[in-house]
């Protein structure tokens, strides 16, 4: 079965509208206001291209690099912290 995801996305602002508007009816505001989140960030996501897992990948390249990590640089394994890849760095 083959779904047209030309509706996916204007489907789940949708459903997410439908969502927040019966949580606003029966006086649930924190699950409201949650719901307006999650569909600020899909709109926000769709529109710019800009993802939550982009933002968390940069965080983490710019920390690696901050301490002198980077994955282009050879890992220095001490023997007390992963003893099964230190014994095959020695090896």
């Amino acid at each position: 079965m083959h779904i047209d995801q030309s509706w996916l996305y204007p489907g789940t602002v949708v459903v997410l509208l439908l969502l927040a508007y019966m949580q606003w009816q029966i006086n649930a505001k924190k699950t409201m206001i949650l719901i307006l989140i999650v569909l600020g960030y899909i709109v926000y996501s769709h529109e710019t291209g800009h993802t939550l897992t982009q933002l968390k990948n940069e965080t983490v390249e710019s920390f690696d690099e901050a301490v002198g990590n980077s994955k282009y640089e050879k890992r220095v394994v001490s023997p007390s912290m992963r003893p099964d890849e230190a014994q095959k760095e020695v090896k």
